[in-house]
């Protein structure tokens, strides 16, 4: 883990190499980018269903090919859990929520105000069954639409109201029914008027207005969201952005491309996209 000023990278065209972002040791990968101010906390979820909470300036300041340090030096993780999800927030104010979701499908939704008491030891935000781990948690208002997407390119979207908030030591409910071999890349909490954009593990990709995604209740199969061949590989993310959000996309072996999302053309739901990444060979 570590932290950069955003001014760091520059924008570029769709379809360019993109900067070193970050230097990884050869068996790691990038995962996570969040942008926040120093001042803020940074809450930790891991795939046990725990959450644990840091000041963002504790990070260390390190160039773009720095490495960082170990989060298990910021954070008092336990042996078997590893770091998931990460939200960004200077207070905790009534009226908002975390939303929460697992790979198998299963939804939580809890107030952020039950988390306002942090701890160095971390407290239990989602219980976790066997075999299932935390893969999200985004915050909303409790009046918008939640957006389910899978590795085999199915799709969902319910209104909010279809979970209760609930106990942070409560289990949760089904979000979205899962073939044998799918499984939840992506949650994000939407408003009608948004646009969801879809990249695959080969570097494709395409933008798609939400209102393309009829509503269902919750617990469904959800809908076609992307075609993904031998060419596109599988759905790795879907992020709600605007006309004017700016993309950043980052490769297994550690490339970061930052690209303006209106490049990118808006393509229909069972659509297989444009490339947005040229890959090297052996790249993700």
């Amino acid at each position: 883990i570590k932290r950069v000023p955003l001014a760091a990278y520059r924008v570029q065209s769709r379809g360019g190499k993109g900067r070193i972002g970050m230097g990884t040791r050869s068996e790691d990968v990038v995962e996570h980018l969040l942008i926040g101010s120093t001042h803020a906390y940074i809450m930790t979820f891991t795939s046990k269903g725990r959450v644990y909470w840091t000041k963002a300036y504790t990070i260390p300041d390190a160039g773009t090919t720095g490495k960082g340090k170990n989060i298990n030096g910021l954070v008092n993780l336990t042996p078997d859990e590893t770091p998931k999800a990460f939200l960004m927030t200077k207070d905790f104010p009534e009226g908002i929520y975390v939303v929460m979701i697992t790979r198998n499908g299963v939804i939580k939704k809890s107030a952020l105000s039950e988390f306002d008491n942090p701890r160095n030891v971390g407290i239990i935000a989602l219980s976790v069954d066997d075999g299932d781990e935390l893969i999200s948690a985004q915050l909303s208002t409790g009046e918008q639409e939640i957006f389910i997407a899978t590795k085999e390119g199915m799709a969902i979207r319910f209104n909010e109201d279809g979970v209760r908030p609930m106990g942070r030591a409560a289990r949760g409910v089904r979000g979205i029914s899962l073939s044998a071999e799918d499984h939840v890349v992506s949650t994000e909490i939407v408003d009608a008027e948004d646009l969801v954009l879809s990249i695959s593990e080969l570097g494709y990709g395409k933008r798609t207005p939400v209102g393309s995604y009829r509503l269902q209740s919750r617990g469904g199969k959800g809908v076609i969201n992307m075609k993904t061949t031998k060419k596109t590989g599988s759905v790795v993310a879907v992020l709600r952005v605007k006309e004017t959000t700016d993309l950043m996309i980052i490769t297994k072996d550690g490339k970061i491309i930052r690209i303006e999302s209106d490049n990118i053309r808006q393509a229909g739901r069972s659509t297989q996209g444009v490339r947005l990444v040229r890959m090297e060979e052996g790249d993700a």
